[in-house]
């Protein structure tokens, strides 16, 4: 509502007697004048011919100067009309155009879409538009004389109340702030108040408030502000970080979580100088190598490595990053860094496990296998015996024949070699060790598995056969562990053929590098076979098809082959039988955590 309105009424004409114009007075008063005087002329005395001529005269210049002047006084008379008239046309084209102003002005104060409110040094309404009071479910006149406070929630009352009051300490300065209103109905909306205080000419104190609706933008960064909460407490829960990295110019941006991780204070970026610097030094060479290859051919990576915090612990991570390209044409990469320490830790832990219970399986296969090693032992031990028999007698000859009793020692030494190697063995799968990596021949491996299984396989009628691919490439593996599964895989093809009495019993052990580059180690049966519903199971822990099995021998097995990077599988045979295989990498690259 308008603080005052102008009104104009339109100009009216009162009808007025009509009245002699001046000219038209200083006319009738010559034609008095003139007649005056030629009555004088006639009545009156007779005066001289010339008298009489030169009084007509000055009449008759007297009426021409009253003629002269009356058209002189009748210019001007009919030019002040006619400015009168147009000044009084000007008038009311002022007042037309200031009242289609005013309401122009009055149309847009009511219904313009942003709420406008006056206010006093008290507070109290003085004019609110059409749209504001509308917008808060009001009449104008509810509004009207009302505390402005009354469309505040209770809790900011106190903060409009020290916005208004500066406002009226600083005149003609612009004061603006976000802040919940109620509406009638009770519901609220968010608005951003620009408000300014001046003074009128009556010397009051008013502030001028214009309000804008801001309650779906507060929706929005609400939302935001809720999502970014729920993405901070996911990887603050995840021990997930996420990170930018623009390579043109080295800048990275990191989550505050990545700040976490990583043990430094949060600033809006950091340089690769600086993360490298917290990289344990083993592993920041391969770490730069990543980085620098990544730079140059912009394509997702993934890499592990170890971080040495400043108190000395060490943590492991996990980053894999995402290769976009920004509107600028520049390469950037967007990744996430996992906090893996507890998992490896974890994986660790789980790994000594593995050990103690592959330690004891090795221990109870080869108690199991008992005999077969006693037999591999006495062969040797008993070459031993009658070569040094053989020897004594060369030498009590009458001519003792030395030549016979160097070979009958050299026999002796080569047997007693052999027994010991197969006392080594024993004695490498007994132990408890850790795992060692190193290069390994597969072939040399199998073949030293072969040695003690002989007995085994003779008593049970198995023929073996060997299909060794030579010179295979070495493989990176650890030899104990690599020959446990051999050996594991080949006594479940014994016992798988134990009930087979219809054909020969054999068993092939077969190498091959594939054409992935691996090293391919088969082990075949041709025994009972596996049905397809166990074959699923075969590798899960406690699981077994033998009646007094502990069902942990081929779970230990896949985990060892897993732990090389392989991957152990059964498969049914086309004819009779069953064929377990495992791969081998040739070498071990550089892996995530």
């Amino acid at each position: 509502m308008l603080d005052s309105q102008v009104l104009v009424l339109p100009m009216m004409r009162i009808p007025t007697k009509k009245s002699w114009s001046a000219e038209q007075w200083l006319l009738g008063g010559m034609a008095l004048a003139l007649a005056a005087t030629c009555i004088g002329l006639l009545l009156g005395p007779q005066p001289a011919a010339s008298a009489h001529l030169i009084a007509l005269a000055l009449l008759i210049a007297s009426l021409a100067a009253a003629l002269l002047m009356m058209g002189v006084v009748g210019r001007t008379h009919r030019q002040m009309e006619a400015m009168s008239r147009g000044r009084a046309s000007g008038e009311e084209r002022a007042i037309e155009a200031l009242r289609n102003s005013e309401a122009q002005w009055k149309e847009a104060f009511e219904h313009n879409p942003v709420m406008y409110f006056m206010v006093d040094a008290m507070g109290l309404v003085l004019s609110v538009n059409t749209f504001g009071a509308a917008q808060l479910g009001y009449t104008v006149d509810e509004l009207l004389g009302q505390s402005v406070l009354r469309v505040f929630a209770a809790e900011d009352r106190e903060m409009v109340q020290r916005n208004v009051a500066a406002c009226l300490e600083n005149i003609g300065q612009t004061h603006n702030w976000e802040i919940r209103k109620i509406r009638k109905d009770g519901s609220r909306l968010w608005v951003r108040e620009n408000a300014k205080a001046v003074r009128r000419q009556d010397d009051r104190l008013i502030v001028l408030i214009a309000c804008e609706d801001i309650t779906e933008r507060k929706r929005a960064e609400n939302a935001l502000q809720q999502s970014e909460m729920y993405l901070s407490e996911a990887q603050r829960l995840s021990h997930t970080g996420s990170f930018g990295w623009h390579v043109a110019s080295g800048e990275v941006i990191w989550s505050e979580e990545t700040f976490r991780i990583f043990g430094f204070d949060r600033a809006p970026s950091i340089k690769h100088a600086t993360v490298l610097q917290r990289i344990h030094p083993d592993d920041r060479a391969r770490v730069q190598r990543t980085i620098d290859s990544a730079s140059l051919d912009g394509k997702d990576f993934e890499h592990g490595y170890r971080l040495l915090m400043p108190d000395g612990a060490i943590k492991y991570v996990h980053a894999r990053a995402h290769a976009v390209t920004a509107p600028s044409g520049d390469t950037e990469f967007i990744g996430a860094v996992t906090d893996v320490t507890a998992r490896k830790r974890a994986e660790a832990e789980l790994h000594e496990a593995q050990t103690n219970l592959a330690h004891v399986t090795r221990v109870t296969a080869l108690g199991e296998l008992a005999a077969s090693i006693a037999h591999e032992v006495n062969q040797p031990l008993a070459a031993v015996v009658a070569n040094a028999a053989a020897c004594l007698r060369w030498l009590n000859r009458a001519a003792p024949d030395l030549n016979e009793a160097r070979g009958a020692v050299r026999s002796i030494i080569s047997d007693g070699n052999r027994a010991g190697e197969v006392i080594q063995r024993v004695r490498a799968l007994v132990n408890k060790t850790t795992g060692q990596m190193a290069p390994l021949d597969t072939n040399e491996a199998i073949n030293q598995v072969i040695g003690l299984l002989q007995h085994e396989l003779q008593s049970h009628l198995v023929s073996l056969q060997l299909d060794l691919a030579p010179a295979l490439p070495p493989v990176v593996a650890d030899r104990v562990q690599l020959q446990q599964v051999i050996l594991n895989l080949v006594v479940n093809g014994i016992e798988a053929m134990q009930p087979v009495t219809d054909r020969p019993r054999e068993l092939v052990i077969r190498t091959h590098q594939d054409d992935a580059g691996q090293i391919l180690v088969t082990v075949t049966d041709c025994g009972v076979g596996v049905a397809t519903e166990d074959a699923e199971r075969l590798f899960d822990a406690f699981y077994t098809t033998k009646a007094s099995g502990m069902g942990m021998g081929l779970s230990i097995c896949r985990s060892i082959v897993e732990a090389h990077r392989g991957r152990l599988s059964v498969s049914r045979n086309i004819g009779p039988g069953t064929t377990f295989q495992f791969t081998l990498p040739l070498h071990q690259e550089d892996h995530a955590w």
